[in-house]
């Protein structure tokens, strides 16, 4: 790999695309709808703990207010989403453990053959529930909402430092591509 830029950090891109299997549904978790007003202050507690880079440096620059509002400020300027795809997480104990915001690319341009491309635009593991593989789970959530709007192909990345995440992808079947730099900000 090329030598770190400063200000940058590395970030592993994976996708999916129809014929790769969908995971299948876990039986450990329940989702439903997430109220926002949960959903923020979720997204605040993951974006604090995180291991990706970017939160670290949001968190730390934003806070945790500054936080939200960027990450929500590029939903219109890039993605559409149905409300109802913005799922919490609960296991057996009915406890909330984590979230997922699928979304699809609003660029025509991301399209092929009418059909659009998708991301998880951010999901997160709640801080005391991490070590129980949710984020597969999570991740297999996200992919069937996105395969059951007609993506043609799911885009994402992690921090490449992300471990618990880059494995996620990888047993969830989503190919990995090469590692580019992201700018922190």
């Amino acid at each position: 790999m090329e030598e770190l830029k400063p200000g940058h950090y590395w970030k592993t891109p994976f996708i999916w695309e129809p014929g790769i299997p969908v995971p299948p549904s876990p039986a450990h978790l329940r989702f439903e709808p997430a109220p926002d007003a949960w959903l923020r202050s979720a997204i605040t507690n993951v974006v604090a703990a995180s291991m990706d880079p970017s939160d670290h440096w949001a968190s730390r620059e934003l806070g945790p207010e500054g936080t939200l509002r960027e990450l929500f400020a590029l939903l219109p300027q890039h993605f559409t989403f149905q409300p109802d795809w913005w799922r919490l997480a609960r296991d057996a104990e009915e406890q909330a453990v984590g979230f997922i915001l699928p979304a699809l690319f609003s660029d025509p341009r991301t399209q092929r053959d009418g059909r659009p491309e998708g991301t998880v635009f951010y999901m997160g593991v709640l801080p005391g529930f991490r070590g129980h593989h949710y984020g597969e789970a999570l991740l297999g959530e996200s992919t069937r909402i996105l395969s059951a709007a007609g993506c043609w192909r799911i885009l994402c990345d992690t921090g490449t430092d992300n471990a618990p995440m880059v494995a996620a992808f990888r047993r969830a079947g989503y190919l990995e591509w090469e590692p580019w730099q992201r700018p922190l900000a």
